[in-house]
């Protein structure tokens, strides 16, 4: 290489160097931050990943949890339906257990019937036809056996010699096809509607009461609204009652319409009435119209207590005390007649009323509890929502703990929660109200919000 090539290369210095260097470490450094702000950015991605999946997972848990609560209870409402039909079939069993029985301890009357062949010996049954005919309008209905008395009487009347009056003939009728069910009701109906027209008072009491009958069954079938039958019922059974026929199931008519709409001195003293009439011959009395009775005048009388009205000289903790009694004859005879557990607690879920108006909460949740273990009832689910209320406000009060506290909350939010999800028909919210205190109509409003919006869409 020549001299001249040499001196036109510029040689590398250390400053050369030293500048590259620095450029270099520049150049590092600037990787090193921008790695760090990576590293920086990747972490808070990853612990808001964290925490955000953590938050969603927390709510995917409570909602899994809310929606198992719901699915929960939504079994127990259908196990609740349930119970209810297989109380609906025990009910009619025991009923066509009850008219066997009958028909079983008549079975010399059926033996005696077979051999009655003659007018003259079958003149012999009228009277007991005419009663069995009057027994059947007024509660007691009849069976296989005494259906044949009644067509026998009817058919020997038929013939040459007459044993009826026209108007007893009528009742028999009437009652024989009522009972069959195979003949239309009109025509039963214009049978009781003749004997209104009859000359003789005992006759159109019979046909009011037969009226009285057609119109409950009717008007039971409509929840025994005051404006489809109810009126109509009380009505009839005044009629009847003023031509001196005093029968308890036409009082217990008269007094569950009362109690339904409203009046709740008017029932009680009907149910009263009705209960006296059976304690003094109780012959002819089922245990059926026995127990609804006694239910009657348990119920009014809470509902009395409920809204300060109790009958003058009534002292309140003595009118709580007969209905506690009264509610309590009314479940055993339930029982005694045949009912299972679910038809028991129908009754003794009213006694849930008396601890909240003796303002016994403690007594109140345990009762409500004891109904609750049997099926939710809606009535009972209410009492047991305002006990835990205002069970939680002692509580505070006297300085309990925060556990104490809390399950006091969680039957709140339990209770409202099954209530929120039960037919507006059971809950019944005017009658429900009208066995509370004023002060809980609001709590009641509340329990029962969705009935509002249910009807305001329909």
């Amino acid at each position: 290489m020549s001299l001249q090539s040499e001196s036109g290369t510029s040689p590398v210095t250390s400053l050369d160097l030293l500048r590259e260097l620095q450029g270099e470490q520049k150049a590092f450094r600037f990787l090193i931050r921008a790695l760090a702000v990576l590293l920086v950015t990747a972490a808070v991605i990853a612990v808001g990943s964290v925490i955000y999946f953590y938050v969603a997972l927390q709510g995917l848990k409570s909602e899994y949890a809310h929606q198992a609560r719901l699915n929960e209870i939504n079994l127990r409402i259908v196990a609740g339906e349930a119970s209810r039909q297989r109380e609906s079939t025990q009910a009619q069993l025991v009923a066509i257990r009850e008219e066997n029985e009958s028909a079983r301890r008549q079975a010399e009357l059926s033996r005696e019937l077979q051999q009655a062949g003659s007018a003259r010996q079958i003149a012999a049954y009228k009277d007991r036809a005419v009663n069995i005919a009057r027994s059947h309008v007024l509660g007691k209905t009849m069976n296989e056996v005494t259906s044949q008395v009644v067509s026998m009487v009817l058919r020997a009347d038929e013939g040459d010699v007459r044993l009826l009056r026209d108007e007893e003939h009528q009742l028999l009728q009437a009652a024989l096809d009522d009972w069959g069910g195979e003949v239309d009701s009109a025509n039963v109906r214009a049978a009781f509607e003749r004997l209104m027209d009859a000359e003789a008072l005992s006759d159109q009491a019979m046909g009011a009461a037969g009226l009285a009958m057609l119109e409950y069954r009717a008007a039971d079938e409509a929840s025994l609204v005051w404006s489809q039958g109810c009126s109509t019922v009380v009505d009839y059974v005044n009629q009847a009652t003023a031509r001196d026929l005093d029968a308890p199931m036409l009082l217990i008519w008269k007094g569950q319409c009362l109690r339904k709409r409203g009046d709740a001195l008017l029932a009680y003293r009907a149910f009263s009435e009705a209960a006296h009439l059976i304690g003094a011959d109780s012959e002819d009395i089922t245990l059926e119209q026995e127990q609804m009775a006694h239910h009657g005048v348990g119920t009014t009388l809470v509902a009395l207590a409920a809204q300060r009205e109790l009958p003058e000289g009534r002292l309140y903790e003595e009118a709580l005390q007969e209905a506690l009694s009264e509610l309590r004859i009314a479940a055993r005879i339930r029982a005694e007649r045949g009912a299972t557990q679910v038809g028991v607690a129908y009754t003794e879920e009213n006694i849930g009323f008396i601890h909240i108006l003796d303002e016994d909460w403690p007594t109140a949740l345990e009762h409500t509890q004891r109904i609750d273990d049997i099926l939710p009832l809606a009535w009972n689910l209410t009492v047991r929502h305002i006990a835990a209320r205002e069970n939680e406000a002692a509580l505070r009060q006297a300085g309990a703990s925060q556990d104490e506290l809390d399950y006091m909350e969680t039957i709140q939010d339990e209770t409202a929660m099954v209530l929120s999800l039960m037919d507006c028909d059971q809950i019944d919210k005017p009658e429900l109200q009208r066995l509370l205190p004023a002060r809980f109509e609001e709590t009641v409003e509340s329990l029962s919000a969705h009935c509002v919006l249910e009807a305001e869409r329909s």
